[in-house]
Protein backbone atom coordinates (compact mmCIF):
# COMPACT_ATOMS: atom_id res chain seq x y z
CA UNK A 1 0.00 0.00 0.00
CA UNK A 2 1.40 3.75 -0.71
CA UNK A 3 1.78 6.56 2.16
CA UNK A 4 -0.49 9.08 2.59
CA UNK A 5 -0.56 11.46 -0.16
CA UNK A 6 1.67 14.60 -0.83
CA UNK A 7 -0.47 17.90 -0.03
CA UNK A 8 1.54 20.42 -1.74
CA UNK A 9 -0.08 23.89 -0.36
CA UNK A 10 0.39 22.39 2.86
CA UNK A 11 3.93 21.17 2.92
CA UNK A 12 4.87 24.81 1.60
CA UNK A 13 2.58 26.63 4.04
CA UNK A 14 4.03 24.35 7.09
CA UNK A 15 7.59 24.97 5.88
CA UNK A 16 6.74 28.65 5.92
CA UNK A 17 5.29 28.39 9.20
CA UNK A 18 8.26 26.78 11.13
CA UNK A 19 10.99 28.96 8.54
CA UNK A 20 8.89 32.47 9.57
CA UNK A 21 8.88 31.05 13.98
CA UNK A 22 12.40 30.60 14.40
CA UNK A 23 14.62 33.24 14.69
CA UNK A 24 17.38 31.71 12.31
CA UNK A 25 15.80 28.75 10.88
CA UNK A 26 18.77 26.72 9.13
CA UNK A 27 17.96 23.21 6.67
CA UNK A 28 18.73 20.61 9.88
CA UNK A 29 16.48 21.96 12.37
CA UNK A 30 13.73 23.04 10.33
CA UNK A 31 13.55 19.62 8.42
CA UNK A 32 13.27 17.92 12.11
CA UNK A 33 11.26 20.20 13.40
CA UNK A 34 8.67 19.26 10.51
CA UNK A 35 9.24 15.07 11.17
CA UNK A 36 8.74 15.75 14.51
CA UNK A 37 5.40 17.46 14.25
CA UNK A 38 4.37 15.23 11.25
CA UNK A 39 4.99 12.36 13.91
CA UNK A 40 2.90 14.41 17.24
CA UNK A 41 0.23 14.68 14.33
CA UNK A 42 0.44 10.80 13.25
CA UNK A 43 0.05 10.28 16.83
CA UNK A 44 -2.63 12.95 17.98
CA UNK A 45 -4.75 12.50 14.67
CA UNK A 46 -4.00 9.54 12.89
CA UNK A 47 -2.54 11.33 10.28
CA UNK A 48 0.23 13.20 8.92
CA UNK A 49 0.35 16.83 8.26
CA UNK A 50 0.95 17.31 4.47
CA UNK A 51 1.84 13.30 3.47
CA UNK A 52 5.61 13.89 2.25
CA UNK A 53 8.12 11.54 1.60
CA UNK A 54 10.43 11.55 4.53
CA UNK A 55 13.67 10.09 3.28
CA UNK A 56 16.35 8.79 5.65
CA UNK A 57 19.73 10.74 5.41
CA UNK A 58 22.97 10.56 7.44
CA UNK A 59 22.17 13.53 9.92
CA UNK A 60 18.22 12.35 9.88
CA UNK A 61 14.96 12.38 7.76
CA UNK A 62 14.53 14.78 4.96
CA UNK A 63 10.82 15.88 3.48
CA UNK A 64 11.57 15.11 0.13
CA UNK A 65 9.12 17.61 -1.18
CA UNK A 66 10.49 20.24 1.28
CA UNK A 67 13.66 19.94 0.49
CA UNK A 68 13.22 20.33 -3.35
CA UNK A 69 11.18 23.29 -2.68
CA UNK A 70 13.89 24.74 -0.24
CA UNK A 71 16.58 23.82 -3.38
CA UNK A 72 14.12 25.40 -5.67
CA UNK A 73 13.73 22.48 -7.63
CA UNK A 74 10.13 23.14 -7.61
CA UNK A 75 9.03 24.80 -11.14
CA UNK A 76 6.25 27.73 -10.08
CA UNK A 77 7.85 27.67 -6.42
CA UNK A 78 11.12 29.55 -6.90
CA UNK A 79 10.42 32.08 -5.33
CA UNK A 80 8.53 30.77 -2.11
CA UNK A 81 12.12 30.42 0.18
CA UNK A 82 15.82 31.86 -0.39
CA UNK A 83 18.47 29.22 1.03
CA UNK A 84 21.31 31.45 2.03
CA UNK A 85 25.30 30.67 3.72
CA UNK A 86 24.83 27.20 2.33
CA UNK A 87 22.50 25.85 5.15
CA UNK A 88 20.23 29.10 6.35
CA UNK A 89 16.57 30.12 4.57
CA UNK A 90 14.14 32.76 4.89
CA UNK A 91 10.87 32.96 3.36
CA UNK A 92 10.04 35.36 0.54
CA UNK A 93 6.36 35.00 1.00
CA UNK A 94 3.98 34.73 4.09
CA UNK A 95 2.49 31.35 5.02
CA UNK A 96 -1.74 31.36 3.69
CA UNK A 97 -2.76 29.78 7.63
CA UNK A 98 -6.02 28.73 5.93
CA UNK A 99 -4.61 26.16 4.35
CA UNK A 100 -3.38 24.60 7.60
CA UNK A 101 -5.92 23.18 10.06
CA UNK A 102 -6.18 23.69 13.53
CA UNK A 103 -4.80 20.67 14.37
CA UNK A 104 -1.57 20.97 12.15
CA UNK A 105 -0.79 24.52 13.19
CA UNK A 106 -0.79 23.30 16.97
CA UNK A 107 1.05 20.33 15.90
CA UNK A 108 3.69 22.62 14.13
CA UNK A 109 3.88 24.91 17.25
CA UNK A 110 4.41 22.16 19.75
CA UNK A 111 7.65 21.11 17.61
CA UNK A 112 8.56 24.34 17.32
CA UNK A 113 9.04 25.02 20.82
CA UNK A 114 10.13 21.38 21.75
CA UNK A 115 12.76 21.21 19.00
CA UNK A 116 13.87 25.48 18.15
CA UNK A 117 16.73 25.23 21.16
CA UNK A 118 18.42 22.03 20.18
CA UNK A 119 21.34 21.94 18.43
CA UNK A 120 22.45 20.01 15.11
CA UNK A 121 23.59 17.33 17.20
CA UNK A 122 20.89 16.81 19.56
CA UNK A 123 18.40 16.83 16.97
CA UNK A 124 20.26 14.32 14.85
CA UNK A 125 20.14 12.13 17.87
CA UNK A 126 16.64 12.75 19.00
CA UNK A 127 15.41 12.07 15.05
CA UNK A 128 17.28 8.60 15.22
CA UNK A 129 14.39 6.93 16.19
CA UNK A 130 12.41 3.67 15.32
CA UNK A 131 11.35 4.37 12.46
CA UNK A 132 14.57 5.98 10.96
CA UNK A 133 16.78 3.17 12.52
CA UNK A 134 13.92 0.74 10.39
CA UNK A 135 14.36 2.41 7.16
CA UNK A 136 16.57 1.91 4.33
CA UNK A 137 15.22 4.72 2.77
CA UNK A 138 11.71 6.30 3.23
CA UNK A 139 10.58 6.31 6.60
CA UNK A 140 7.24 4.61 7.27
CA UNK A 141 4.48 6.83 8.88
CA UNK A 142 3.47 3.80 10.40
CA UNK A 143 6.68 3.35 11.96
CA UNK A 144 6.92 7.04 12.76
CA UNK A 145 3.75 6.12 15.23
CA UNK A 146 5.55 3.38 16.73
CA UNK A 147 8.52 5.24 17.45
CA UNK A 148 6.26 7.65 19.57
CA UNK A 149 4.57 4.49 21.28
CA UNK A 150 1.25 4.46 19.15
CA UNK A 151 -0.55 1.06 20.45
CA UNK A 152 -2.13 -1.65 18.05
CA UNK A 153 -5.30 0.55 17.88
CA UNK A 154 -4.18 3.85 16.62
CA UNK A 155 -1.85 1.98 14.47
CA UNK A 156 -4.63 0.30 12.52
CA UNK A 157 -6.52 3.84 12.36
CA UNK A 158 -3.40 5.43 10.70
CA UNK A 159 -3.48 2.42 7.98
CA UNK A 160 -7.07 3.12 7.72
CA UNK A 161 -6.58 7.29 7.36
CA UNK A 162 -4.00 6.32 4.83
CA UNK A 163 -5.93 3.54 2.43
CA UNK A 164 -8.56 6.71 3.32
CA UNK A 165 -6.04 8.87 1.39
CA UNK A 166 -5.22 6.46 -1.66
CA UNK A 167 -9.06 6.26 -2.58
CA UNK A 168 -9.70 7.38 -6.59
CA UNK A 169 -13.06 7.97 -7.25
CA UNK A 170 -14.10 7.01 -10.76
Amino acid sequence: MRDFNLHREKAVNSLLFVINNLEKADTHKTYKILYFADQKHLLKYGRPIFGDTYVKMEFGPVPSFVKNVVDENIQGLEEVVAKYNRYFVKSLVEPNLECLSESDIECLSESIQENKDLDFKALTKKSHDYAYNKAIWNINYIDMAKALGADESLLKFISMQKANDNLELI
